[in-house]
């Protein structure tokens, strides 16, 4: 039977990669789904217990700051485990997180449960990623991380229009019922799906406090370059994507079209990153990162230099000609770093982000000095610190410096 033959072909160990990869890939879904809805979710805290533009910058800013310690430690941890542990259990704290904070009666109950939600995602991507990486062969090591993101890319799609649903459906008072079905599919995944890491991605060396400092800045000096084109392409998306919903309600549109713009938004996001995934195995990585970073601001300052469905069109471009780096960055340093995939990712999409979030808070006290469209117009522009950079860097490669 053709089916028989099918397997055949293939090796337990196989089997099990690509068994792996799919269970990762849809804890990922779930993870983000949850753990990016904050946007949406602001307006709602914003009316409920009356939070300033400042002080939803500094909850996003929660995420920065654990992401930012959080996320190294955890592919430290990571690359040592024989079972990805942290990859099954951490989403359903963003999950918990999520589900509770439409529901926060105040301030302080609403920066512990996005605390949640951080260590939630902090925890979960350095495994998450160094699992995909180890079960990809190196010529389509970037393609198989462009999957795994872009399954969370479709989840943070999904999430906006995820929670206005659920929430306009039963109320925000019964939102946290959606803990038990998402608890009872991380499990599930868990005891049939997840399995064990292959030896040879494990690190021999043990867990202490002076080795992660050193394993760290080993690491760090090999992909520091590529942990600041990260940063920055990070600090943009999450600089402009954070408030633009807000933008929305401020020019008269309601919390469902700010949803609906960013899940446009998100998902060309999705598909972007699995092209330039497939392009950098193709063409190389380094090309893709810098062109599409290169090319993503002027489409960003049209979009807000105009209205209607081309700001849309030009802004939906603009971001998707930034995600379409975000494997080809994560590659690159596993790439430089094959044994330590869970830590190379950490810094390389953890900590970048993490330091992106935490820019969220100077981005919201600008807004309330000057405005938000305007700041929101200041930060498009940074993506072509990268290619100024890189510019330079070839320019005195050529001249032998």
């Amino acid at each position: 039977m053709p089916h028989d033959y099918n397997e055949s072909l293939m090796t337990p160990e196989e089997q099990s990669d690509r068994k792996s990869l799919l269970g990762c890939s849809f804890l990922h879904f779930m993870n983000d789904m949850h753990s990016t809805s904050l946007p949406t979710i602001i307006p709602m805290l914003v009316s409920s217990i009356s939070i300033s533009l400042s002080q939803a910058g500094i909850l996003n800013a929660v995420f920065g700051l654990t992401n930012l310690f959080g996320q190294p430690i955890a592919g430290y941890l990571a690359d040592r485990q024989k079972r990805p542990w942290l990859a099954v259990w951490a989403p359903m704290l963003s999950i918990a997180g999520a589900c509770l904070l439409p529901i926060s009666p105040n301030y302080a109950i609403a920066f512990l449960l996005v605390g949640l939600m951080s260590m939630g995602t902090a925890s979960f991507h350095p495994q998450g990623l160094g699992r995909t990486g180890s079960s990809a062969k190196s010529k389509d090591l970037a393609l198989f991380i462009a999957l795994f993101a872009a399954c969370g890319s479709f989840g943070s799609a999904v999430g906006p229009v995820y929670v206005v649903f659920l929430i306009s459906l039963i109320g925000k008072n019964m939102f946290p019922i959606v803990l038990i079905p998402a608890f009872i599919i991380c499990l599930y995944i868990w005891k049939r799906v997840v399995s064990d890491q292959k030896a040879e991605n494990i690190t021999k060396e043990k867990a202490d406090f002076r080795g992660f400092f050193s394993n760290m800045g080993g690491i760090m000096q090999k992909i520091s370059p590529i942990v600041f084109a990260a940063t920055v392409r990070d600090a943009t998306l999450q600089g402009i994507k954070l408030f633009l919903p807000m933008l929305v309600v401020i020019k008269g549109g309601s919390i469902a079209k700010g949803g609906m713009l960013l899940f446009v938004i998100t998902m060309a996001c999705t598909l972007a990153g699995i092209i330039g995934g497939r392009l950098a195995d193709s063409t190389g990585d380094e090309k893709v990162m810098l062109w599409t970073m290169g090319l993503s601001p002027i489409f960003l300052i049209a979009g807000f230099h105009t209205s209607g469905a081309l700001s849309v069109a030009a802004l939906v471009l603009g971001f998707a000609l930034l995600q379409a780096s975000n494997s080809v960055t994560t590659a690159m340093a596993q790439k430089k770093c094959p044994a330590s995939r869970s830590s190379a990712s950490s810094l390389a999409m953890g900590v970048s982000w993490g330091i992106a979030n935490l820019f969220t808070t100077p981005v919201g006290f600008s807004a309330d000095i000057i405005g938000l469209e305007k700041t929101l117009q200041i930060v498009a522009f940074l993506p072509w610190a990268v290619t100024a950079w890189y510019t330079g860097k070839m320019i005195l490669s050529k001249r032998g410096i």
